[in-house]
């Protein structure tokens, strides 16, 4: 046998190789979501799980983010209880907002521009069609990202989300552009240790979007998606054995049990002596130190 049949029958099996190799990957990376919710229509939040999956990586930031897991036994992703399937982003139906105008911050990707908060200003959206705050909302496709350079953007309402010009560009350090296009003000103005860190520069996402890893393989910051952060401590306040050291020092315990005293909104919660004393950031201070002691003499 010469050489060049040689060569030919090495590139056959080898592309016969690729093909079946291929086709494997194929049947694995875009596997069939579980219907989680079937009142929900997430195909674009799992379109991106599909592309993005990797057998190998075994925490592949993707999934993760999602809030999935891949079943090799079925062949589908399972529910991990994680990630943005378990914030309220994903869950934004409430009934009445399920139309083309309250879209603009329930539904970004459903939302018409034209739609008006008045009778018959807006279009209603089919039972089971409702998205969420999807993937879409904030991150533009790579075609897109490449494009912008950045992979973070301000969604323009009623724009072909595959296409760059449908993205207003969300620069490092300005993260907060993104969250305040919904939320419109930062939460708890006014009280006085959350001003401390609205002045010291603090992020929404610094503590909302806490890191606690890299993406397998890269330097990039793996962030967590369900937006909760008493659940994602010690991560999303810098407690002891962190990645940022924001308040290093206080316990995991001890930082619950603080977190409720920070909110207005929790102010029910407090005994009426302590929400009398909390009047300046050194009070709050004082009161999370008296929680330390509190925590790390129970667990003695």
């Amino acid at each position: 046998m010469n050489r060049r049949v040689l060569q030919i029958c090495f590139i056959a099996l080898f592309f016969a190789g690729l093909l079946a190799l291929t086709q494997g990957t194929n049947a694995q990376s875009n596997p069939k979501p579980a219907p989680i919710r079937p009142n929900y229509d997430y195909s674009e939040s799992y379109g991106c799980t599909a592309c993005h999956f990797s057998m190998a990586a075994k925490g592949d930031h993707m999934p993760e983010a999602v809030g999935v897991t891949f079943n090799d036994t079925t062949k589908a992703f399972d529910f991990t209880g994680n990630g943005w399937l378990a914030a309220k982003h994903s869950q934004s139906n409430y009934v009445s907002t399920q139309n083309t105008y309250c879209a603009k911050c329930h539904s970004p990707l459903q939302a018409a521009p034209e739609a008006e908060f008045k009778i018959g200003g807006a279009k209603p959206i089919a039972d089971g069609k409702m998205e969420g705050v999807t993937c879409a909302t904030c991150h533009p496709n790579h075609n897109a990202a490449v494009v912008l350079g950045r992979r973070l953007g301000v969604y323009k309402l009623g724009m072909d989300r595959s296409t760059a010009a449908a993205y207003d560009v969300v620069k490092e350090g300005e993260e907060d552009v993104l969250c305040l296009n919904c939320h419109v003000t930062r939460h708890n103005e006014g009280n006085p240790a959350f001003d401390l860190m609205y002045v010291a520069e603090v992020r929404c996402i610094d503590c909302h979007m806490s890191v606690y890893g890299k993406i397998l393989g890269t330097d990039v910051d793996k962030r967590n998606h369900d937006f909760k952060v008493a659940k994602n401590v010690p991560f999303s306040c810098g407690v002891e054995g962190s990645v940022t050291h924001c308040h290093p020092g206080f316990s995991a315990e001890a930082t619950r049990a603080f977190i409720p005293y920070l909110k207005d909104q929790h102010r029910w919660m407090w005994p009426n002596k302590t929400a009398k004393k909390l009047q300046t950031a050194a009070d709050y201070l004082r009161l999370w130190k008296q929680l330390q002691a509190e925590t790390s003499t129970s667990t003695e």
